[in-house]
């Protein structure tokens, strides 16, 4: 086993550096030939064509003259810039074309026609209508778009200077909800666009990025699958949300698309770009809990309650300082270094760029940090007129050390009580000396172990497009996306005390290798009936194969000072492994049509097949059409100048969604380890009748702007409905379904029923001062998003998810018909027994329902002190029929609003976002916010104001209730009772919490240094900046942060759950981030 895994480590690098600088190679080796031809014919023009001067003033609509400003030869690498007056003076020959441009403003185009003087205004550009976004398989002008299409630019991200993509996307986009899963350097995030769309199955878009498609299903605790890419890289995102957008993806757009687009070399000389960075992180609240005086005299009426007096470790706790705190132990700030390099440039007909990015990120938590190398090579060339060819490959190598996640240190150090000292007097790690406190010394765990993932990644494209004709070109185009992803485990043997010791140590190590490769042909016909008509009409074919591999091996004990699988004992050995394989083949087109430029139309059509689903369910159709009208272009709004942009949008499609375990249709065995000797066993039971998930998209929007593109407004109303909803079903034991995963057999997956998601997007971009040395923009981002489950035919005609704590599975979620997906599920606390006048009637009659099998008791029962629960359907007795929901997970509103302000070479930019009406479920507090917990550490108000019982008459007997009361306690306290009869620490509604937030997400500053101060010592550009992320929110949340996203399943490292949505288990809080850089140009 370990010479198999040994073999994998040394392959499969080395195949991938082989292939990347191949790739490299080829398209270094084509852009010296192609340039070379260019060359060549270059020659041959300008010996027979005339050189003249053009000299001109550029100046701005108010007259004052533009500095700075490009002025280039159409077609050609030169150029030059206006200087402090505005003026220019440039080389060219008669008949070529000059082209003007800046940044913030229109470019314009003047043909020199033998012209000796040109003088230019330029306008200020706020919103750039006729800018080209990118759709599926192609690209089209923003004005001519018929769906629902967002777009996220490359300043947006200049701005923000995220470690990871996703970072980006929150708030910044109208229906787009990201919430970070992890804190952690590299952790994962959970993106939904307009939604909730499965139960079981992904939620998450998927990403093209240069024409290779990634999944987002692997965004868990600590994977990210966006990680790897180099934001830095990235020329612009576009977020496809509607059906009519998305359904040219059929069976892999029912989430959403986000095509990503990374930057390409221009036309010119070359170009150096090196920008440097260095932040510092913090953690940016502490959890209040008890410190040690307030733990001692917590412990002591803890063993007052027992009956055995005061704790023998706290005599006095009023002597008592604060003793540990954990949280400060295990927190650290951590420091962060980015590094990228940018050349790029070309010469007439062919461009290239080559970048390079190396990111050193440490953990605010011990034991977590992360690295990532990542290398670029790109190239394009007209090789003739008829042919063009290019290029683009990737390689990532990305280090995560995931040891506090691994082990859950976060919980155990908030938990661990504050009387056990970090370290002994002798410097040795120290730990508690109770048998029953199993949280040892979370700090020294995390140094002792190691648990790290690292993945090698190798994402390249190719592609040639012919022109034979100007109404027609064919493109094909082979991409590949090849990861292999290590993960490493070594805990080795400790010895604190008896009681927090490790004698076995263990070794694990998983290689799973995954191969993706497309290859599409697709031909674009373009036909003008008339001048007033115009139809566009794309034709593809796509195959798409995934194949993936896994290799697992474990070893006990071993040198301690060797953490390799080798170095354990071979007998103890473990080993298994699987091979899967699936394909798409897909048919698609798209047609455009366009009458008069303001009556557009657009349908696509897309043929899918899968390998997913047996024979009968195998092909899916996923058709759309939208339509637009550009109600400005019409007669009876010419004289209306102030509407620059007025367009209405409707559009209805269908999307799909095979995201299932390949090959869940039919029987597949595995093998089992037995005493006996290794044996077969089904390893699901197969469903031949699964299919699709369906999603059925309406949309309409308006887009509106107003005096010259200075305000733009979007709207958008959706209705979203999804059928055959995917889910792994849940069966009796007796069926082999239960247990571990190694020894059972997986339940069957099936289509259970239908949800609807509707809802209203709206974004406002508005510039609301333009001066030449000054600019003031503004935006706002609001999605309101509602979802509901609209059917299941499930066994109960729900789907409950449990988490198991104290070795029993607990509900605490709930998805039924009429409800959103992952509603809370528990029991509604009302209030609290503050005397007996609160438990009986005037009567004397029991007033509440008790428990089931309850009574009113001092010690066994119900008494004063204890927790009210609602009797829901009022048969006298809680249990767990009057469980229901308590809290929703989905936000009612999302957003968020910036304001970005440029005054000569300062730009300032805030950034705020916000989300109203979630609620989370602490799980967390179900064990620190428990006056009843003696073993480990509590909340600072579970410690000091839990409901404590005293006598009305002292001299009075302390059973009988009505001489008990309540004298003091924090709102949803209860009594000290260890055994707790009344389950006051039931999910409840205690544990539910507001998570509402506003955030200030963001704050940059940066000062670009004029031009003609650098240009006088050979530079290009010098930018120099602060970042700072994170800076304060504004919550009622008590947890570590607000922003929630999904939790993993208990017992699973890999997939999210939709059903475990705003769940906090004591997740890796998301740090307040200061970074300062500096960006140079050469």
């Amino acid at each position: 086993m370990k010479n198999d895994i040994e073999k994998q480590k040394f392959y499969y690098p080395t195949k991938f550096l082989l292939c990347f600088l191949t790739g490299v190679c080829m398209l270094a080796f084509s852009a010296y030939s192609v340039e070379g031809m260019a060359a060549g014919k270059l020659a041959v023009v300008e010996a027979l064509q005339q050189v003249s001067r053009v000299t001109g003033v550029v100046t701005d609509s108010e007259g004052e003259p533009v500095i700075g400003a490009s002025v280039m030869v159409k077609g050609t690498s030169k150029g030059t810039i206006t200087d402090l007056d505005g003026k220019y003076s440039v080389a060219v020959k008669s008949g070529q074309t000059l082209e003007f441009s800046f940044v913030g403003m229109k470019k314009v185009s003047v043909k020199v026609a033998g012209k000796s003087v040109i003088n230019v205004m330029m306008e200020d550009d706020a919103i750039a209508l006729n800018e080209v976004v990118a759709i599926g398989y192609g690209t089209m002008k923003r004005s001519d778009l018929t769906g629902s299409v967002v777009s996220v630019s490359a300043d947006a991200i200049e701005q923000m200077n995220p470690t990871s993509i996703d970072q980006v996307l929150q708030g910044r986009a109208a229906g787009v909800q990201m919430t970070q899963n992890s804190g952690m350097p590299g952790g994962g995030s959970s993106i939904q666009i307009r939604g909730l769309n499965s139960i079981n199955g992904t939620n998450e878009p998927i990403y093209v990025i240069d024409g290779v498609t990634i999944s987002g299903d692997t965004g868990t605790q600590t994977d990210n699958a966006l990680s790897s890419i180099n934001p830095s890289d990235i020329e612009s995102m576009e977020i496809l949300k509607d059906a009519s957008a998305t359904a040219i993806y059929g069976a892999q757009g029912a989430n959403g698309v986000i095509i990503i687009t990374t930057k390409s070399g221009k036309e010119g000389k070359a170009k150096i770009n090196v920008e440097a960075q260095y932040g510092i992180q913090y953690l940016p609240r502490e959890l209040e809990v008890a410190n040690l005086r307030e733990f001692a005299y917590h412990s002591n009426d803890i063993y007052d309650a027992l009956g055995y007096g005061k704790s023998s470790l706290f005599a006095d706790p009023s002597t008592l300082g604060k003793g540990t705190n954990w949280q400060r132990a295990i927190f650290r700030p951590a420091s962060m270094q980015n590094y990228n390099f940018n050349m790029s440039g070309g010469s007439k007909g062919t461009t290239y760029k080559l970048s390079a990015n190396y990111l050193t990120q440490d953990g605010i938590a011990s034991g977590s940090d992360f690295d990532r190398i990542t290398l670029t090579a790109g190239l394009d060339s007209q090789v003739r007129k008829w042919l063009k060819i290019g290029g683009r490959a990737t390689l990532s190598r990305t280090t995560q050390t995931v040891t506090i996640a691994d082990w859950n240190l976060i919980n155990s150090a908030v938990r661990q009580k504050p009387n056990i000292p970090v370290t002994n007097l002798d410097g040795s790690y120290a730990a508690p000396e109770e048998q029953d406190n199993d949280l040892s010394n979370p700090l020294a765990v995390s140094r002792l172990a190691d648990k790290n993932n690292r993945k090698l990644s190798v994402r390249a494209n190719v592609y040639a497009t012919l022109t034979p004709v100007k109404w027609f070109d064919f493109k094909t185009e082979f991409s590949t996306n090849v990861n292999s992803d290590e993960t490493h485990s070594f805990v080795p043997t400790y010895w604190f005390n008896a009681w927090s010791q490790n004698s076995e140590a263990s070794r694990e190590e998983t290689i799973q290798n995954t191969y993706y490769w497309a290859w599409r042909n697709q031909m674009n016909f373009k036909y003008k009936p008339t001048k007033r008509q115009s139809i566009n009409l794309m034709l593809g074919h796509e195959m798409t194969e995934r194949e993936s591999n896994r290799l697992y091996g474990k070893r006990l004990n071993g040198n301690d000072r060797l953490p390799d699988l080798s170095a354990g004992d071979a007998l103890t050995a473990e080993n298994s492994g699987y091979t899967g394989r699936s394909a798409f083949l897909s048919f698609f087109g798209r047609l455009n049509y366009s009458l008069r430029d303001r009556y557009l139309l657009t349908a696509t059509l897309r043929y899918d097949g899968s390998s997913n689903f047996g024979g009968g369910h195998r092909w899916g159709c996923f058709p759309s059409v939208s339509a637009a009208w550009r109600i400005n272009k019409e007669k009876f709004l010419k004289d209306a100048d102030w509407i620059s942009n007025l367009k209405l949008r409707a559009g209805y499609g269908h999307v799909g969604n095979s995201n299932v375990s390949q090959f869940a249709y039919t029987s597949v065995l595995k093998n089992i380890p037995t005493i006996w000797g290794n044996g077969n066993m089904l390893s699901r039971i197969p469903n031949e009748d699964i299919t699709w998930e369906t999603t059925k998209s309406f949309n309409v929007g308006l887009d509106l702007a107003l005096f010259n593109n200075r305000v733009e407004f979007i709207a958008d109303w959706y209705y979203k409905k999804t059928d055959d909803l995917l889910l792994i079903l849940s069966l009796p034991g007796t069926t082999g379904t239960n247990g571990t995963m190694n020894v059972t057999t997986q339940a069957p997956w099936d289509n259970v029923g239908s949800l609807e998601n509707k809802g209203i997007e709206l974004t406002l971009n508005t510039v609301n001062i333009s001066k030449r040395n000054f600019q003031w923009r503004s935006n706002l981002i609001f999605t309101l998003n509602r979802n509901k489950v609209l059917s299941l035919n499930t066994a109960n005609a729900f789907v409950d998810k449990t988490y198991q704590t104290g070795g029993k599975d607990r509900i605490v979620t709930r998805t039924q018909v009429g409800s959103p997906i992952g509603q809370f599920y528990g029991y509604n606390c009302i209030g609290r027994i503050n005397s007996a006048y609160d438990l009986y009637d005037e009567n004397g009659k029991v007033k509440i329902a008790l428990p089931e099998g309850l009574t009113v008791n001092k010690t066994t029962g119900v008494w004063v002190g204890d927790l009210i629960f609602e009797d829901l359907n009022h048969d006298g007795v809680i249990n767990e029929k009057d469980q229901t929901v308590i809290g929703n997970p989905l936000p009612k509103f999302t957003g968020g609003f910036g304001n970005t302000f440029s005054y000569k070479g300062f730009d300032l930019n805030l950034y705020f976002t916000f989300s109203y009406g979630n609620d989370i479920m602490n799980w967390l507090n179900m064990n620190i916010d428990n006056p009843n917990e003696r073993m480990y550490n509590i909340t600072k108000r579970a410690a000091v104001d839990y409901a404590k019982v005293a006598l009305i008459d002292p001299n009075g007997s302390a059973d009988n209730i009505y001489n008990n009361y309540v004298v003091s306690g924090a709102e949803r306290m209860y009594r000290i009772l260890p055994a707790d009869p009344n389950q006051n620490n039931r999910i409840s509604t205690r544990i539910i919490e507001d998570g509402s937030y506003l955030r200030l997400q963001n704050v940059s500053l940066s000062y670009t240094f004029p031009k003609r101060w650098v240009a006088r010592i050979g530079l290009n550009m010098i930018k120099v900046y602060a970042n700072a992320t994170n800076l304060f929110t504004l919550t009622k949340y008590s947890g570590y942060d607000p922003e929630v996203g999904m939790a993993r399943d208990q017992y699973s490292n890999y997939s999210q759950s939709a059903l475990l949505n705003g769940f906090d288990t004591g997740r890796y809080p998301s740090p307040r981030t200061y970074t300062f850089g500096i960006n140079v140009g050469f």
